[in-house]
C-alpha cells in the first residue's frame, strides 16, 4: 500500500566535481524528492550515512559426491568472514514532536539536506569477487504502525592522498638479467633494465615504461608489460587470508633478434579508467597495483621485473607546489559546463538499422574565452559477453568482446555495418551501439558525453522464402500401461514472425487412448554465450497456453492463435559470440505417460512500421488454403487414419541457411 501512496522517490546530489566522487571531510549537499497520491502521517523522515566493508569466502568442499568419503569431504568445507564498520551518522529530517502530527498532502514534496562525511583515513570504494567497501547515504521514511520503508544510494568514495610526496613522484626502476644453458654450453648473457617516470598514477592515465634489453642470446626475446591487480581478504587479525588477482591491462612490444645489445623501448600501458583504486589502510582488505614487464625467450623462463604503484584518485604533477598551485586556480576559474550529446531520431520507435544516417548535436557552456584543442564524435558498436564457472576450489571466468566498428564521423556511411548484428541485453552478455563525443582541451581533462542507440534489422520475410515456408510435422505415441496410440499432426503457416504478430498453429490430433489428453503450447527462447569454444546457455519461457481437454476416441483439428509480445527481443543470429534463438513447443499433456511434442524453428523479426503494414501481404498461401494436399477444416474429424502418410511438402531448410543469420560452430539440442 506504501508503495502506492509514496511515488517518485529520488535522492539528488549537488556533485562535488566532475568525476561526482566523495572523500572524508566533504560536505553532501542535495535534495530528496518523492510523490505522495493521498494525505499520509509521517513519523519521521532522516538521513543516514554509513561506511563499511565486508569479506567471506570459502575454502575446501565442492560437490564431493555420495557416499562417506563425499560426506567427510563436504564437511571440510570452511568459510572465512569479516566485517568493518567505520561510522554511521544520522540525522533527522522531519520527526513529530509530542502530540503534533505530520500530516503531508498530496503532491510533490520536496526537502533539502546537508550531511558531511567524518574526517579520517578511510578506504576508497571497492568490489570484488570475496569483499565490497562501501559509504551509502540511506533514506528512511516512517509512518505510524507501518514497516519503515528505506530508500539507499551508494557514494563513490576516494582516499585523496598528498601526491606532491618525493616518493610518489621519484621514478622507478629494476633490473633483472639471466643466461641461457644446454647442457655443457652457455649462451650469453640477457639483461633487462625497465623503468618508470614516477611510481603513483590515476586511472585513465597512461604509463610510459621504457626498457634497456640487451641479448647475447642465440634465441629471440620479446618484452611484454602487464598491469597487475592482487587482492587481500582477510578474518580479523589477519589470522586467515585468500588473494584474488587479475590483469588489468597488457601491451606487447616488438621482438628483440638474437645477439642484439643496447636496445631502448618504450611501451606505453594505459590503465583502465574503471581500475580499483589502490587500498592500503583497511585491517580486512587490501588491494595491490604492480606492472610486471617480462623479457618472453623462446623455450626459457621468462625474465621479470616488478613494479609497485600507486592507483590514486589525484593526479601526479612534476612542477613545483607554485606551479600546480596556479594550475588549479586556472582550472577553476574557467571550465566546460552542460556537456550534452543528442540525437535526433528517425522514426517512432526511435530505432536505427544499417544505412541510417545518424544526426544529432553537441552542446555546452563556457565560462570565459578557452581554447579548444579538438572536438570530436564517435560512433561505436560492440558485444559482450561474460560468466563465471567454479570446477572445485577452482573459479574460472569466460569474457570475449567483438567490435564491431568505431568510427568518428556523425553520420554512418551507407555499407557500414551490413550485417550488424541487433541490439540486445542479456543474461551473460550485451550487444551495444554508441554514440560518443568528446572535447579535448590543453592542460584539462578531457571531456566527454555518451548516447546509446538501439539498432534493429529491418527484414522483410517475404524476400526469403525460407522464411515464409510453411512448416509441419507428426509424431505418435503408444501408451505403456493402456491400449492405444495419440497422434498429433501441427503446421503453421511460416518460420518468420514479427513482434506483435500472431502464429497461427493448426494441429489435428488422434486420441485412441483411454484418457483425456490436453494440446500445450510454448513458446521459449534460448540465449547462446560463446567465449573460449566454451558455451553458456540460458534458457526462458516467454509464452505458455493451454487448450482444452480432448476425451478419448476423439479426432478434432484444433486451431490456435500465439500472440507474440511486442517487446520481444528479436533473433540474434548472426553473431559470433552471442546467439539469441526461438522455438515453439506444441506438446499433449498425458497424464502418468511421456508428453509427445512438436518443436518447430522461430524467427522472430522487428515489428512492422506503420507503411510497411498497411502495404504487408503474404507472398505464399496461408495453410489451411491450398498449401497442403492433407489440409483440415477446423471442428471436423478428418484426422488422415494412415500416420505414415504423406503430409505437407518437404520441411524447409533450418534457418541457420538464412543470409542474414550465418550460423555459428555450436549446436544445442535444447
Amino acid at each position: 500500500m506504501f508503495n502506492q501512496t509514496l511515488k517518485n522517490f529520488s535522492i539528488n546530489f549537488n556533485a562535488l566535481n566532475e568525476r561526482n566522487t566523495v572523500s572524508s571531510g566533504d560536505v553532501l549537499t542535495g535534495h530528496l524528492s518523492f510523490d505522495l497520491t493521498k494525505q499520509t502521517k509521517i513519523t519521521s523522515i532522516a538521513i543516514e550515512l554509513k561506511g563499511k566493508a565486508e569479506v567471506h569466502w570459502s575454502t575446501g568442499g565442492g560437490g564431493g559426491g555420495g557416499g562417506r568419503r563425499g560426506r567427510r569431504h563436504r564437511r571440510q568445507r570452511r568459510h572465512y568472514s569479516a566485517k568493518l564498520e567505520f561510522f554511521k551518522l544520522r540525522s533527522v529530517i522531519v520527526q513529530e514532536h509530542g502530540a503534533v502530527e505530520v500530516k503531508l498532502q498530496p503532491g510533490t514534496h520536496v526537502y533539502p539536506f546537508t550531511c558531511q562525511l567524518p574526517p579520517g583515513d578511510f578506504p576508497a570504494s571497492f568490489r570484488g569477487p570475496h569483499g565490497r567497501i562501501m559509504y551509502s547515504l540511506t533514506v528512511s521514511v516512517d509512518r505510524p504502525w507501518h514497516l519503515s520503508k528505506d530508500f539507499e544510494t551508494q557514494l563513490n568514495f576516494v582516499n585523496r592522498i598528498n601526491t606532491n610526496q618525493p616518493v610518489l613522484q621519484a621514478p622507478l626502476k629494476g633490473s633483472n638479467n639471466m643466461t641461457l644453458c644446454c647442457l655443457w654450453c652457455a649462451s650469453g648473457p640477457i639483461t633487462l633494465t625497465g623503468r618508470t617516470e614516477k611510481k603513483a598514477f590515476v586511472p585513465g592515465e597512461t604509463i610510459k615504461i621504457i626498457c634497456d634489453i640487451s641479448n647475447a642470446s642465440s634465441r629471440t626475446a620479446t618484452p611484454k608489460v602487464r598491469l597487475l591487480q592482487k587482492q587481500f581478504y582477510y578474518t580479523h587479525n589477519r589470522v586467515s587470508m585468500t588473494m584474488a588477482a587479475k590483469t588489468l591491462a597488457s601491451v606487447t612490444g616488438r621482438p628483440i633478434n638474437a645477439h642484439t645489445s643496447d636496445v631502448q623501448t618504450e611501451i606505453m600501458l594505459t590503465v583502465p579508467s574503471n581500475a580499483s583504486l589502490s587500498i592500503s589502510n583497511c585491517s580486512i582488505l587490501a588491494v595491490e597495483n604492480l606492472i610486471e614487464v617480462n623479457l618472453c625467450v623462446t623455450a626459457s623462463p621468462d625474465l621479470t621485473v616488478l613494479f609497485p604503484i600507486i592507483l590514486c584518485d589525484t593526479p601526479v604533477n612534476a612542477f613545483s607546489p607554485h606551479y600546480i598551485l596556479a594550475l588549479r586556480q586556472y582550472n577553476m576559474s574557467g571550465d566546460v559546463k552542460k556537456f550534452m550529446l543528442g540525437y535526433n531520431p528517425i522514426n517512432s520507435s526511435n530505432t536505427f538499422t544499417s544505412g541510417d544516417c545518424v544526426t544529432g548535436q553537441v552542446t555546452f557552456e563556457l565560462d570565459k574565452d578557452c581554447k579548444i584543442d579538438s572536438l570530436s564524435v564517435k560512433l561505436k558498436g560492440k558485444a559482450e559477453v561474460r560468466w563465471s564457472e567454479h570446477n572445485g576450489q577452482h573459479r574460472r571466468t569466460y569474457h570475449s568482446k567483438l567490435k564491431y566498428f568505431s568510427i568518428k564521423e556523425v553520420i554512418i556511411q551507407k555499407g557500414h555495418g551490413k550485417n550488424l548484428p541487433p541490439s540486445f541485453n542479456g543474461k551473460w552478455g550485451k550487444i551495444v551501439y554508441t554514440l560518443e563525443a568528446n572535447l579535448s582541451r590543453s592542460m584539462r581533462t578531457d571531456k566527454k558525453a555518451k548516447a546509446y542507440l538501439t539498432l534493429v534489422h529491418n527484414v522483410d520475410p517475404r524476400s526469403d522464402p525460407v522464411l515464409m515456408t510453411p512448416q509441419g510435422h507428426v509424431t505418435e505415441k503408444k501408451m505403456l500401461f493402456t491400449s492405444g496410440r495419440v497422434t498429433m499432426d501441427v503446421h503453421i503457416e511460416r518460420m518468420g514472425f514479427h513482434q506483435g504478430e500472431g502464429i497461427k498453429v493448426v494441429a489435428s490430433i488422434l486420441n485412441r487412448s483411454s484418457r483425456d489428453i490436453k494440446p500445450k503450447y510454448c513458446l521459449y527462447m534460448k540465449q547462446s554465450f560463446f567465449s573460449k569454444k566454451k558455451r553458456k546457455l540460458y534458457t526462458k519461457d516467454v509464452l505458455k497456453e493451454v487448450g482444452d481437454a480432448i476425451p478419448p476416441s476423439a479426432s478434432p483439428t484444433v486451431t490456435r492463435i500465439l500472440t507474440i509480445p511486442p517487446d520481444m527481443e528479436p533473433s540474434i543470429l548472426n553473431c559470433e559470440i552471442v546467439r539469441l534463438e526461438y522455438r515453439l513447443r506444441v506438446y499433449l499433456d498425458i497424464k502418468y505417460a511421456l508428453d509427445p511434442e512438436i518443436k518447430f524453428p522461430i524467427v522472430i523479426l522487428p515489428a512492422l512500421r506503420v507503411s510497411e503494414e498497411q502495404h504487408h501481404q503474404p507472398a505464399y498461401p496461408v495453410y489451411g488454403s491450398g498449401t497442403f494436399a492433407n489440409s483440415y477444416m477446423s471442428g471436423e474429424s478428418s484426422f488422415l487414419q494412415n500416420s505414415t502418410a504423406s503430409g505437407p511438402s518437404a520441411p524447409p531448410p533450418p534457418y541457420e541457411t538464412y543470409e542474414a543469420y550465418p550460423s555459428t560452430p555450436f549446436s544445442g539440442k535444447y
